[in-house]
């Protein structure tokens, strides 16, 4: 597939930017050294801070030190404070693994959240193994699901958990044919393609077109004329960054229905799209319709962070990333928690077994699984007035389908 030959250089690219990287001062090996068991419990961050993908990584990085500030206020992790070293990745793969590399190779650093633009997070997971430091990706990245890395993680969705979301909802709604749209040269959006083809094969779901576009365009003109010439009932598209609100503009009065997933899930989505964003659907967290979920552990979990969130961001929903970040450092406490240690390999260890309910939903993480999550995780919603709201199909699954 393309995105495997795309990632397969990724990961060769950055194996050997990391070869002046793997040691630390005085010639020792990386693997040597442990992270300190006494003083504050760092945890290294790469996001895009600037950049077409930077609305990812701010909201990643706002929720993330939301959620140290409430632990490290509540007395920290066994009476040790956490301390949360960002850096920014500019939305280039190569600054990201450049970034990553520093971090990981500083033994005091415990674990790491890896970056919210995929391409870039796939490209750290060969020194995430190198410096056997456990990392967790703020980005769905399928390769890493399998647990063939013992060391990387994924926190949102797979592309194959969303795909097959927003298929059986297709199915439901009794929609015979789909365009996909996918953000060429991109791990998400190939992967995401794929994905999608795939579940749609087995439910029996026609695929029209599937078609790449350039992420760095601002006229899709093309794409949507294609789609004009099939039978297709909607355009879904895989992609982030800006060219996704262009295609939403784009697709106004032409009878197309956008389809979009995740990586729109946000204010910084719907306010450029402005008045072409009412009626998108798409698939995202669960916990974006926390409002509309029924009382429970899950709603609690949510609403927690949302209060706050509200309260220093006027009144505005988090979006999915913020809630990527949440989750992220709620994992690795979790695993430090249970492993009594913030050691990596402990750290590591007791991730891969970790069976908790969390704000974006139920992980169940093992050897074979480092992805976690089921589609039970994920809703389908639709913007009404600027918000997100479940769509009915997604209110009714809640009856018997919520992580618990």
């Amino acid at each position: 597939m393309k995105h495997k030959s795309l990632l397969t250089a990724t990961i060769l690219a950055t194996t050997l930017a990391m070869a002046g990287c793997s040691t630390t001062g005085g010639g020792t090996s990386p693997n040597d050294s442990k992270a300190p068991q006494t003083g504050p419990i760092k945890i290294g961050m790469v996001v895009p801070l600037t950049g077409p993908y930077a609305p990812l990584g701010t909201g990643d990085k706002a929720a993330a030190e939301q959620e140290v500030a409430a632990i490290n206020a509540d007395g920290g992790i066994d009476g040790r404070q956490i301390t949360l070293i960002v850096k920014d990745d500019k939305t280039d793969v190569t600054q990201s693994v450049t970034e990553f590399n520093q971090l990981a190779a500083d033994k005091s650093v415990s674990a790491m959240l890896s970056s919210s633009f995929a391409s870039a997070s796939a490209a750290t997971a060969a020194s995430a193994l190198t410096n056997k430091i456990p990392t967790l990706a703020l980005s769905p990245i399928s390769v890493l699901a399998d647990g063939s890395n013992k060391y990387a993680f994924t926190v949102p969705a797979t592309p194959e958990v969303y795909a097959q979301a927003m298929v059986d909802y297709f199915v439901a709604q009794g929609v015979k044919s789909i365009a996909i749209g996918y953000a060429g040269g991109d791990v998400y959006g190939q992967t995401g393609n794929d994905a999608t083809k795939a579940a749609a094969d087995k439910a029996g779901l026609k695929i029209a077109l599937d078609e790449a576009y350039d992420q760095k365009a601002t006229d899709f003109t093309a794409l949507i004329t294609h789609v004009k010439g099939t039978d297709a009932e909607g355009l879904l598209v895989w992609g982030a960054g800006p060219a996704p609100v262009i295609i939403t503009k784009q697709l106004a009065g032409t009878g197309i229905q956008p389809y979009m997933t995740g990586a729109e899930a946000s204010s910084l989505y719907v306010q450029p799209a402005g008045a072409a964003a009412e009626g998108v659907i798409m698939s995202s967290s669960i916990a974006v319709a926390g409002d509309e979920l029924p009382d429970g552990p899950l709603k609690t979990k949510i609403d927690s962070f949302v209060t706050p969130w509200k309260s220093a961001n006027k009144g505005v929903n988090p979006p999915q990333f913020a809630f990527d970040g949440l989750t992220g450092i709620d994992l690795i406490k979790a695993a430090i928690d249970k492993a009594g240690s913030s050691d990596r390999d402990a750290i590591r260890d007791a991730l891969e077994s970790l069976d908790v309910l969390m704000a974006a939903g139920h992980y169940k993480y093992s050897p074979t699984d480092h992805a976690g999550l089921t589609t039970d995780a994920v809703a389908i919603v639709q913007v009404k007035d600027g918000k997100f709201v479940a769509t009915d199909y997604s209110l009714e699954r809640f009856k018997t389908h919520l992580p618990k």
